[in-house]
């Protein structure tokens, strides 16, 4: 376990008998950053106490923490011919001339930025949670449509 970086929380025992106490039962963690206690119960049936583990739940964000930003290229408007178009016309054949390879990567990169931009987009959770999957995803979608399409019957039924 030493090997694999991982702590070993339970130092008490977890089996006592009139001859023995012995620990039979491990609680392994990498990081001790969430876990508020661990310990062992003496309220047990048997001569085998069950082990227990506090787990924080907060995890202290604060209400000011920053949201994060994503920069990708819009593709939305973007023409292939157009594009194409000013490929041809913009020199970029001389490219190999060109002894500094950021200056070369930056003649094509304001070729690009005309047909599809950078955009900026906040974000609030880096990683969604499991519980939002693809089907919750697509009926969220109905529902937006059902509205967009005025049928209120079936978009009421689709919000609640």
């Amino acid at each position: 376990m030493i090997n694999f970086g991982l702590i070993q929380l339970k130092t008490a025992p977890t089996r006592v008998t009139k001859n023995s106490s012995t620990i039979i039962d491990y609680i392994y963690t990498n990081t001790t950053r969430y876990v508020v206690k661990a310990f062992t119960s003496s309220l047990a049936i048997s001569d085998h106490y069950p082990v227990c583990l506090l787990r924080s739940m907060n995890f202290n964000v604060s209400k000011d923490s920053k949201h994060t930003v994503i920069k990708y290229r819009s593709f939305n408007k973007f023409n292939e011919n157009n594009f194409r178009s000013d490929l041809l016309c913009s020199g970029l054949e001389n490219v190999e001339t060109i002894t500094n390879p950021n200056e070369a990567l930056d003649l094509f990169y304001n070729i690009l930025d005309g047909h599809a931009p950078i955009k900026e987009k906040r974000i609030k959770r880096v990683h969604q949670s499991e519980l939002f999957n693809n089907d919750i995803k697509q009926l969220i979608y109905e529902r937006d449509r059902l509205k967009r399409n005025s049928d209120y019957q079936k978009y009421k039924m689709h919000r609640n």
